[in-house]
C-alpha cells in the first residue's frame, strides 16, 4: 500500500528526534523500501524508510543485523558523517512497526553527500572500491554466526536459474512468450552458476548489495564516506560483493540503458576497483577469496539478468518500476554485460593475477 507524505510525517514523530519533525518527502532511488527525508522544525533531517515487506518477511530480523553491524562500525568510525547512525524510537526500540506488520526506522541524514551513478571516472570507481573493502574490515570482527539469515539461498545461483525456468513454464501473467530469446540466453549460463559451489570460500558478515549507489560520497571533495543500504547485510561471501561492485559500476551505462551498443564492460574501471578493494581489505583476504574474485563478477551479473527477467514474466511483482517493460530492459542490459565480461574474461584473471601476485 502506498503511503502518503502525511502518513510518513506521523511516522516520523514516533522517533526520538532532537525536534519535532515538520515535512516528509520521497527520497532515493532505492528499487525496495519507500524512502522519506524528513525535515524537523529546525531545518535538521532524518531519513525515514519503510522497509519492503515483499523483500524482507522478517523485518525484525533485518533490524537486529543493522543495529550489530551499526555498533561494530560505531566503536570502529569515530566520524558520524562516515557510517550509519539509527535514530531509537520513542519507546526505546529501534524501528516502529505499524499492525499491518509495516517495519518503520529512522537514520540520521549525512549531510552535503551524494550518491554516484554511473558511468564514473576510474578514480571514483577505486574509491568504491575502497569504501566496500573498508565496510567488510570494519565488520571483520563480527561473527558472522551472530547475524540472522534474512535472505535464505541468498546468491544461490542455481536456485535463480531453477526458478526463472519455473516461472518461465508457468507464465502467469502471458508474457513468457514473447522473451524466449531472453529466457534462453540467461540460461544458457546455467553450468557458470555452479562455479562457486566448492571454492572453500570464508563465511563473512557482508553487505550483499554491494552496488556504486549504495556508497555515500563528499559532495565538495567526492571522497567516499560510507556505505549504506544495509538490509541485506547477513552472512555471505565476499566475492559476492566485489562481483556486485563490478557489475554497477564497470558498466559503460546504467543497467536500465535500452541501448545495447551503449553497454559494456570496461577493464579501466575494473582495475580501478580492484586496486581500491585490494587496497582497503586485501590483506586479511584468504587465497581463495582473491582466486575468485572474478567469479563473483560474472555471478553477479547473471544474477541480476535472472532476477530482472524473472520479475517481468511475473508482472513486476518485486522490483519497483518506472515504466512497463522496465524489468525486461533491465535484463537484457545485464544480459548483454555478462556477455561483454565473457569476452574480456581471461584478461580480467590475469589483471586479479598481476596485482595480488597470485
Amino acid at each position: 500500500m502506498a503511503v502518503s507524505d502525511i502518513d510518513a510525517l506521523a511516522w516520523a514523530s514516533q522517533f526520538a528526534t532532537e525536534f519535532p519533525p515538520v515535512s516528509a518527502e520521497r527520497f532515493g532511488s532505492g528499487h525496495v523500501n519507500d524512502t522519506y527525508l524528513v525535515t524537523d522544525s529546525v531545518g535538521g533531517r532524518n531519513v525515514l524508510q519503510r522497509i519492503g515487506r515483499q523483500a524482507f518477511r522478517h523485518p525484525e530480523q533485518v533490524m537486529a543485523n543493522i543495529v550489530l553491524v551499526t555498533g561494530a562500525m560505531a566503536s570502529k568510525v569515530p566520524d558520524p558523517r562516515r557510517r550509519l547512525t539509527l535514530v531509537p524510537a520513542k519507546n526505546g526500540s529501534w524501528w516502529a512497526m505499524s499492525a499491518e506488520g509495516d517495519c518503520w526506522r529512522m537514520y540520521r541524514h549525512i549531510a552535503d553527500s551524494v550518491e554516484l551513478t554511473p558511468p564514473i571516472t576510474p578514480g571514483e570507481f577505486s574509491a568504491v572500491g575502497r569504501a566496500f573493502g573498508d565496510f567488510l574490515v570494519q565488520v571483520a570482527a563480527v561473527p558472522a554466526a551472530e547475524l540472522y539469515v534474512t535472505i535464505p539461498a541468498f546468491h544461490d545461483e542455481p536456485r535463480y536459474i531453477g526458478r526463472l525456468r519455473a516461472v518461465a513454464s508457468a507464465d502467469p501473467c502471458g508474457l513468457a512468450g514473447a522473451v524466449q530469446d531472453d529466457i534462453a540466453r540467461v540460461l544458457a549460463y546455467e553450468a557458470v552458476s555452479h562455479d562457486l559451489d566448492d571454492a572453500g570460500l570464508p563465511l563473512r558478515v557482508t553487505h550483499n548489495d554491494a552496488k556504486v549507489a549504495n556508497v555515500l560520497f563528499d559532495a565538495a571533495t567526492r571522497e567516499p564516506l560510507c556505505v549504506v543500504d544495509l538490509d541485506t547485510v547477513q552472512p555471505g561471501y565476499s566475492v559476492n560483493d566485489f562481483g556486485d561492485i563490478v557489475r554497477s559500476g564497470a558498466a559503460m551505462a546504467p543497467e536500465d540503458e535500452t541501448d545495447l551498443s551503449l553497454v559494456g564492460f570496461s577493464p579501466e574501471l575494473f582495475e580501478a576497483c580492484l586496486e581500491g578493494y585490494l587496497a582497503a581489505c586485501g590483506d586479511i583476504l584468504e587465497p581463495s577469496e582473491i582466486a575468485h574474485l572474478c567469479d563473483g563478477a560474472r555471478l553477479m551479473t547473471l544474477e541480476t539478468s535472472a532476477r530482472f527477467l524473472t520479475d517481468h514474466i511475473e508482472g513486476d511483482v518485486f522490483y519497483h518500476v518506472g515504466y512497463p517493460g522496465q524489468n525486461l530492459d533491465r535484463a537484457r542490459n545485464q544480459a548483454h554485460l555478462l556477455a561483454d565480461i565473457d569476452r574480456h574474461w581471461q584478461w580480467m584473471n590475469q589483471t586479479v593475477a598481476r596485482i595480488t601476485r597470485l
